[in-house]
């Protein structure tokens, strides 16, 4: 028996403990702003990558959950990362029924297809090619706590522990929502949040409104600067959250608007911010200043020169097994393998379970992709030429 053919027959031997392992993530419901219900998480698996005699970190980053790190013994060619996250979007108790119902092929629950149906692959692959005596690389899994706030709650310091743990590897393979016929993503737009803080002077606005300075006056005046930026085709703003003022007979000194920026590409992101940075710097109500915080988010997942060497590996891999090639697209949700790409690793995004809704009531995975994308992986791996 092959290498393959004996990971191939111990994800089938092994099929309906996945699917008990998938259940129960999904019932350990982790919400990005519950860190004590993703430390659960995390020291789950924790647990369970230990037993399969793997090395293990974590972090916990104040403000966020714990992130987790496992690797395999170190070996020639370069480790291969499997890379998700661990927080989802939804509120405990948000799907009806239950955090776990099935009908038919289907499975609902929260963070079902985003992305624990993944963790459950990553894992599962680790084991099978274990068990098949596979030492060609190491074999790396790095699971985050709060990819869906965009790294906000960890003030990006999950970013800093992926990192860390992705440098030096060959190739990475992001266990995001599977599309619902496989297709690989292959480039994703970047996103995230800046915020913008003006101080101004209080003064009663009745008997002393000249000695005030506006804040919410010099921040309305950004906002029109800055939104009228945006260009459809490549980058938009959104000053999507505005708070300021203490009373409505008061100058209010303080105003802050949160900003949100999307772009194509790493040069477009660049761009943007120098743009905001001159709106910024150019103050029109007296007395008033102007602070921008950090970009918080992603940057653009770009194709690398070896991307599409990469999906050839992965599509001979599938077609090999009769499930097909898959096909590569480009989509505007932001995700960690711009994190990778932005490292020089190729990377491919949504090997996780296929499905449908994430971010919604309306989640739901296919069960039977569960195997098939296992399977889909695991022959990959093992065919990865030697020069990744």
């Amino acid at each position: 028996m092959t290498q393959l053919e004996n990971a191939l027959h111990y994800l089938d031997q092994y099929h309906e403990e996945m699917l008990f392992l998938w259940e129960t993530l999904v019932k350990m419901e982790s919400p990005s702003a519950d860190p004590a219900a993703i430390d659960l998480l995390a020291s789950h698996l924790d647990t369970y990558c230990r037993a399969l005699g793997m090395e293990t970190e974590k972090l916990r980053p104040e403000g966020a959950g714990s992130c987790l790190a496992a690797w395999t013994a170190p070996q020639a060619l370069p480790p291969v990362l499997l890379l998700g996250h661990m927080d989802t979007v939804h509120p405990v108790g948000s799907f009806p029924g239950g955090p776990w119902r099935v009908e038919g092929d289907s499975v609902y629950g929260p963070g079902v297809h985003d992305c624990k149906g993944g963790l459950v692959i990553a894992l599962y692959v680790i084991r099978a090619l274990q068990h098949a005596g596979y030492d060609r690389r190491q074999l790396k899994l790095v699971a985050v706590s709060d990819e869906e706030t965009g790294h906000s709650l960890s003030r990006m310091r999950s970013v800093d522990f992926l990192q860390s743990h992705a440098r030096g590897c060959g190739a990475a393979f992001t266990f995001e929502s599977g599309l619902p016929d496989g297709t690989l993503v292959t480039r994703r737009k970047g996103g995230g949040v800046l915020r913008l803080d003006v101080e101004g002077i209080a003064s009663h606005c009745g008997t002393a409104p000249e000695k005030g300075a506006s804040a919410i006056r010099e921040a309305a005046r950004k906002v029109v600067a800055i939104e009228d930026l945006t260009d459809f085709d490549h980058v938009t703003f959104n000053c999507g959250k505005i708070a300021g003022g203490t009373s409505v007979n008061t100058i209010p000194a303080a105003c802050g608007v949160d900003i949100c920026i999307r772009f194509h590409s790493n040069q477009e992101r660049d761009a943007a911010m120098e743009q905001v940075r001159a709106i910024c710097a150019k103050v029109e109500t007296p007395n008033t200043r102007c602070t921008l915080g950090p970009f918080m988010g992603f940057p653009a997942m770009e194709e690398l020169p070896r991307t599409a060497e990469l999906v050839k590996v992965y599509g001979d891999a599938s077609e090999s097994l009769g499930l097909g090639r898959p096909g590569t697209i480009g989509t505007a949700g932001c995700s960690d393998s711009a994190f990778t790409t932005s490292m020089g690793i190729p990377t491919l995004c949504a090997v996780g379970v296929l499905g449908e809704g994430q971010h919604s009531p309306h989640e739901h995975a296919s069960i039977s992709s569960l195997l098939s994308q296992a399977k889909r992986l695991t022959a990959a791996i093992l065919t990865l030429p030697d020069s990744f």
